[in-house]
């Protein structure tokens, strides 16, 4: 996991609600089975912090005694992989395919169906696997602990080797006539993963990095290697790591802490004995020298090579447990390069080296401080080099611009003390798993106070400059990385793995080859068959009682500020104005709306009238908490044909700050330099690097996107600012800048004239009453900046027509996506279509999509607005899938459930409604309800409609979804030999990236 991701996590612990007292357990005591070693107060997340080991089984255990409903739990181990097999990654999965108390084939999946759970899942890192699951419901919180202590400790994996047939691999053979081929969820998720050049990129410079330790290999798997996992080593490995003296059991919120370290105990833990034997993870010795490494990943043949080239830059730089260190690379890493006027970021611009260049820290046992440069070419290898080692020494030698460190501190200590986040306990979870893993002070992952005054002091005596010398410039523990394309590589690599399958196949007798047969067979049986009504009684489940009756309904106040509309949620906010600007789209030409998304990418980082580009991004560091701007679409009514679509400008500050704000909104709005060509052509260049990779990395979203602009104007007017055809037009308007440059600027210009004005705008705020009054002076001083005029809006025509693509990619799987508008076949909208969207995503899809199509996921999506769509992620199938699509409405013709089993589908139908929201979540929900003209009673009528819903209302949905898929409308992206293997069932096909 990239430490950006710790420090976003690390960035929200401030809490805005009152911490409770803390249990009255004392130091030195037992309880139950726990000694508390420390009872300590954490100001940093407003709460008593109790950390226990039990003494008989050796787990450690930290508990967060705060005033919080969402409760956390979640057990944790050190996983330490030695190859690439995958294996703490396949075990991840397994472990919840059964287990002794709870013998189902996956208890989490029943779980999915009908738990009032706020999160449920498992993730792997590469030296760490986690099982965390959250809830606001109290009993519920202990049903998912009790499933999930006996998934880790008591699985069944170790007597059912079709687990890991199912998750991780096996071979499959339909007929012994046939090709033998790889299955398993596993194998087809990272396959998928591996699509991507970055996370390639990753897998080979850790391998040189690491050549000694775990990081060097793979914990989720790469896909070549996955195949030589075996039963054995599997089982040995969960034997190893799954003991609780190697583990880390973390408990958050408001639930009776007794109750909790009672149930572990008597449960679980007093069944084990502490074992003495620590797994550690050894550190990576250091080069001698720097290292260079070259290698090629695969673009779709004949596909044009130029611009496609990575470069890269490595530094294994200290210990993640030096927090001071680590978070003074997060602010180098900024100030180099993130930074709109970072000097390697301009240096490499003016060199003419790549489109685009990011920098992270990852959070392994060593920091990996790294940059990489998108979109260049292997022959600027020598000169990248040189622009670096240049850069580098100069900051070394007068260090950053005072100014902008003072911002990027400024944004980090907001977001630090922002505490803007429901999900506060899975956030310090993941905030301490590297005290877990390594620190002596295991409160060390969520006290950032002291390393953040430690390092503010120490940036004004030179620490950024001493640590560019020591970590980059000094330090031999460095990679320098090409990563090029080459065209046609996967097809090689496939036809190797064909070959070696055809290989083992003919290594097989006749006897051989019938087994495997049936053995094929046996498994999808196994797959396909319903567990049995004792098994699935053995799962815990609520009852209606325990879910409220009642919508959670949030609405503004429509107030008014020099006659501009304000739509104000009132809550507590600590002191944050959370500000949101609508400015409706409709007075722009329909041929304009790509630039009205082009325009949302360029506000803010281009010069204005009284600041340059670097001083804008300083100015906005220092006074605010982030500033966004981006396109976003209302369906009123839930009806397409009423799609309000509006220009959305959202910013946060403390409400000190708000007169700030409301001068560089001005500045942004008002006094933006469109006309400045050069710095145009760099955004412009930066922006369809971000597109592109966007458009190789995303493809379920990509599809989705196209599928929905055959037949929805809201699906065409995100194609246009989001999908393939927004791709195209920034290709264009990059390509040919030199000729169409005057053409751009004052298209730009228009735009923002026909949107920038006083009667074209609506503001949204979200702060205490006390608040709005500072928001309001603020605010009526702005009025006078804004241009006024009048508005006329414009009736958008899209053609909307079914083109049924194909979508040629290097992706090693598909994203297949179906489905038309509901509304268009004279269905309406009910509520009860919640339901069915559940049972069809966690029953129908999940088992022939996932279980035994061997793809990663599947679902359907059915919205109010008429969208009725299934889709499949990172799945190795095709035709197969679609086939599936199409047999949906024969399942819920013969659809059966009982009311037990209803109760559970309409309980999980429920979990994906009513979630945990912080104040400026609050707000922009009750903006949205304002804009598509949603009433609290209608959704009190669709919420009834969910809590009444029977097996007779889903199956009588048969005709509806027989409806939709008989209009054969779909899309897929995928891999390029497999859309041509079936060219015949596209209407067309073109490559993603041209």
């Amino acid at each position: 996991m990239k430490h950006m991701i710790y420090l976003v996590a690390i960035t929200m612990m401030i809490s805005m609600w009152s911490c409770s007292d803390g249990p009255a357990h004392k130091e030195g005591e037992v309880y139950y089975g726990f000694k508390l070693i420390e009872n300590r107060f954490v100001e940093e997340v407003n709460a008593n912090c109790l950390y226990f080991e039990h003494e008989k089984s050796g787990a450690r255990l930290m508990k967060i005694a705060a005033d919080d409903a969402n409760k956390v739990f979640a057990v944790s181990f050190k996983t330490l992989p030695q190859h690439d097999y995958g294996t703490p990654h396949i075990i991840e999965h397994s472990v919840l395919n059964g287990s002794e108390n709870f013998p189902a084939k996956s208890p989490f999946d029943i779980l999915r169906k009908g738990s009032l759970n706020t999160f449920l899942n498992a993730m792997t890192w590469p030296d760490y696997t986690a099982y965390p699951i959250a809830s606001m419901n109290n009993k519920d919180y202990f049903n998912l602990m009790h499933v999930y202590m006996d998934a880790v400790f008591n699985p069944l994996l170790h007597s059912d080797p079709r687990i890991l047939e199912q998750e991780g691999w096996h071979y499959e053979l339909d007929d012994v006539d046939g090709e033998i081929t790889y299955k398993g969820v596993v194998y087809n998720e990272m396959k998928g993963a591996f699509s991507n050049p970055e996370r390639q990129m990753d897998y080979h410079t850790y391998k040189v990095l690491f050549p000694d330790n775990t990081y060097g290999v793979s914990s989720g798997g790469y896909p070549d290697a996955i195949p030589e996992l075996t039963y054995d080593y599997f089982k040995n490995f969960h034997k190893t790591y799954y003991h609780p003296s190697n583990s880390f059991i973390f408990l958050y919120g408001d639930a009776d802490l007794d109750k909790e370290l009672e149930f572990l105990n008597s449960e679980y833990l007093s069944n084990y004995e502490k074992q003495e034997k620590k797994l550690e993870v050894p550190l990576q010795e250091p080069f001698s020298e720097k290292k260079t490494l070259e290698e090629t990943y695969s673009v779709p043949e004949g596909s044009d090579t130029n611009d496609k080239t990575f470069l890269g830059y490595y530094y294994v730089a200290g210990l993640t447990t030096d927090h001071e260190l680590t978070m003074a690379l997060d602010i180098i890493s900024e100030a180099l390069v993130n930074h709109e006027s970072a000097p390697l970021r301009l240096a490499l611009q003016e060199a003419g080296i790549g489109k685009d260049i990011y920098a992270y820290v990852d959070d392994s046992k060593q920091n990996i401080f790294q940059f990489i440069v998108q979109n260049a070419n292997p022959e600027d290898r020598e000169k990248f080099q040189e622009v670096v080692s240049e850069t580098l020494h100069t900051v070394a030698q007068k260090g950053f611009e005072e100014e902008m460190i003072e911002g990027i501190v400024n944004r980090m200590e907001f977001r630090l003390r922002e505490g803007d986040s429901p999900y506060k306990g899975l956030i310090y979870l993941f905030s301490l798993k590297n005290s877990f893993l390594f620190a002596e002070d295991i409160y060390d992952g969520i006290e950032f106070e002291k390393p953040l005054a430690a390092v503010k002091e120490g940036i004004k005596n030179g620490i950024l400059q001493q640590i560019v010398q020591d970590y980059f410039i000094d330090n031999p523990h460095a990679l320098m990385m090409v990563f090029k394309p080459e065209p046609g590589l996967e097809k090689k690599m496939s036809e190797q793995t064909k070959a070696k399958l055809a290989d083992y196949k003919a290594s097989l007798s006749d006897e051989e080859l019938q087994k495997l047969v049936e053995k094929t067979k046996a498994l999808k049986e196994y797959q396909q068959a319903e567990d049995s009504p004792e098994a699935v009684a053995t799962i815990p489940m609520l009852s209606r009682s325990d879910i409220s009756n009642d919508v959670q309904w949030y609405e503004v106040a429509e107030k008014s500020i020099s006659d501009i509309p304000v739509l104000h949620y009132e809550d507590f906010t600590n002191d944050i104005v959370y500000a949101n600007f609508f400015f409706d789209l409709r007075p722009l030409p329909q041929e304009l709306i790509p630039y009205a998304n082009l325009m949302s990418q360029l506000l803010g980082k281009m010069n204005t009238e009284n600041y340059d580009f670097g001083e804008l991004d300083n100015a906005l560091n220092i006074h605010t908490g982030g500033f966004y701007t981006y396109l976003s679409t209302y369906l009123e009514n839930n009806s397409d044909e009423n799609l309000i679509p509006k220009l959305r400008i959202t910013t946060k500050a403390t409400v000190d700050k708000t007169d700030k704000l409301f001068e560089l909104l001005d500045e942004i709005l008002n006094h933006t330099k469109f006309d400045d060509t050069e710095r145009l052509k760099e955004l412009l260049i930066r922006h369809h690097s971000q597109v592109e990779s966007q458009a190789k990395n995303y493809g379920v979203g990509v599809a989705m996107n196209r599928l929905t602009s055959y037949f929805k104007n809201s699906g065409m007017f995100n194609e246009m600012i989001n999908g393939l055809t927004y791709y195209d037009f920034v290709t264009d308007l990059t390509e040919n800048f030199e000729t169409r440059n005057e053409e751009i600027i004052t298209n730009l210009q228009k735009v923002a004239s026909l949107l920038i004005k006083k009667q074209n705008l609506i503001a949204g705020i979200t702060c205490s009453g006390e608040n709005y009054t500072t928001y309001q002076e603020a605010f009526n001083n702005f009025v006078p900046e804004l241009a006024e005029g009048e508005v006329s809006l414009n009736q958008w025509k899209f053609n909307l027509e079914p083109k049924n693509e194909g979508l040629l990619s290097s992706s090693l799987v598909q994203y297949v996506t179906k489905g038309y508008d509901f509304k268009k076949l004279g269905y309406e909208w009910d509520g009860k279509m919640e339901v069915l969207n559940q049972i069809l995503s966690t029953d129908y899809l999940q088992t022939q999509i996932r279980v035994m199509g061997g793809a990663y996921g599947g679902w359907a999506q059915i919205s109010p607005t008429g969208t009725l769509m299934f889709a499949s992620y990172r799945d190795p199938n095709l035709t197969e899938t679609l086939e599936n699509y199409d047999a949906g409405a024969e399942y819920l013709q013969n659809f059966e459930a009982d009311s037990a089993e209803m109760t559970r589908y309409i309980i999980g139908t429920i979990a994906n409604i009513d979630n945990p929201t912080t104040a400026s979540q609050r707000g922009s929900i009750a903006m949205n309800n304002y804009f598509k003209k949603e009433t609290k009673e209608k959704m009190q009528q669709e919420r009834n409609a969910i809590l009444n819903t029977t097996a007779e209302d889903i199956s009588g949905y048969a005709q509806m979804i027989s409806d939709v898929m008989n209009q054969d409308i779909y899309c897929v992206y995928g891999n390029d030999q497999k859309i041509n293997e079936h060219e015949e069932l596209f209407e067309a096909v073109r490559q993603v990236v041209q």
